[in-house]
């Protein structure tokens, strides 16, 4: 039987350093492109390109309302920075049209590669900001992992699927 309940909207979202310690709530997170490495491949009937079972550089932006000591604390260079952006997702029953709730986890681990340290404004926002060269990436929610890619340990992992297994198994 297919689940009947289908997403339709994040209701709200914090940043975390570590599994409980609050860095930020900003209005928007633009999540990363996920772009696989190609090559092109010359066939009898012309080129195509084709996935390379590896991806581009992911980076990704994390916004800060304000810059203050704990947005200062992802700026190492040479320690990697895990973030927790735990979230609410809502969803609605399509037989019943009730609606439930759901969390939505997103994992990410990297180098901080650039601070913007906003603007300063009387009674505004920062609007502060730091971009992230990613090594890990993982998405899930209360019971299934969507999506882990680990550049480092070679893990491809899709809807609960090793996409590098055919791979892994000769390495």
């Amino acid at each position: 039987m297919s689940t009947t309940t289908i997403p339709t909207q994040i209701i709200d979202f914090n940043i975390y350093n570590a599994p409980n310690k609050l860095i930020g709530a900003g209005d928007e997170v633009t999540l990363p492109k996920i772009v696989s490495k190609t090559y092109t491949a010359a066939l009898a009937g012309g080129d195509i390109d084709l996935p390379g079972l590896t991806t581009e550089n992911m980076e990704m932006e994390v916004p800060f309302n304000v810059f203050d000591k704990e947005a200062a604390s992802t700026m190492s260079i040479s320690k990697v920075n895990t973030l927790i952006i735990r979230s609410c997702q809502q969803k609605a029953d399509t037989k019943t049209h009730n609606l439930s709730y759901d969390g939505l986890k997103l994992t990410i681990r990297g180098f901080t590669k650039e601070v913007d340290l906003g603007t300063l404004k009387r009674s505004d926002k920062m609007d502060s900001k730091i971009t992230m060269t990613l090594t890990y990436i993982k998405i899930e929610d209360s019971s299934t992992v969507f999506l882990e890619i680990d550049k480092f340990n070679g893990t491809f992992i899709v809807n609960g699927k090793d996409v590098r297994e055919g791979i892994n198994k000769y390495l």
